[in-house]
């Protein structure tokens, strides 16, 4: 349900970036998000439809872009690819790496006519 919130405040800021384009009609939105975030794209989808109803951004497209996740180890100086947000460094074990990319939600870019 996160989602619903979340997705008012993209399309706050799709409304203002357009309004400030001098945009009539948005017609694509651009959306990245991280692979270990916890949002749903089909649902941040639904919520967008219903939510744009009667605005610059009614009928847009979401587009998504996947961020794959990323983490660094202070200890071993190493990047890796983690397999979830709870996570310990493969070469020293440490539990304290720090994700550095994959949990972003973000509008990359939109589309406006």
């Amino acid at each position: 349900m996160h989602e619903f919130a979340v997705t008012e405040g993209l399309l706050e800021i799709v409304q203002a970036e357009a309004r400030k384009a001098g945009a009539r009609k948005v017609s694509e939105v651009h959306v990245t998000i991280g692979e270990l975030s916890t949002f749903v794209d089909r649902s941040i989808e639904f919520y967008f439809t219903e939510l744009s109803r009667g605005t610059l951004a009614e009928g847009a497209e979401l587009v998504f872009t996947t961020v794959e996740a990323s983490a660094w180890c202070d200890l071993c100086d190493i990047e890796f690819h983690p397999d979830s947000a709870f996570v310990t460094c493969p070469e020293c074990h440490s539990p304290v790496p720090v994700l550095s990319r994959g949990q972003e939600l973000y509008v990359d870019s939109i589309e406006v006519g």
